[in-house]
């Protein structure tokens, strides 16, 4: 049984259903290994258990993820 584990910050349900649709097809075209074999787990961070630069993302959200945080961007 192969596993294939994804570690990220959040991701929203239906992006994890295509990555975890893309990587068993992948994986099984490369190994041969049939599809329903091949189990993907997903191991995410919450963003406020998260960091970039030094400081906490609660703190500070980069740009591109204030949006998680109900912030406005500037």
């Amino acid at each position: 049984m192969p596993a294939i584990t994804i570690q990220s910050l959040e991701l929203r349900d239906d992006q994890k259903e295509i990555l975890a649709e893309k990587y068993t097809e992948l994986f099984s075209q490369l190994t041969n290994v049939p599809m329903d074999r091949i189990y993907v787990f997903f191991d995410g961070y919450d963003l406020s258990n998260a960091a970039s630069n030094g400081e906490m993302f609660v703190k500070k959200p980069p740009a591109r993820l204030r949006a998680k945080f109900n912030e406005s961007v500037e």
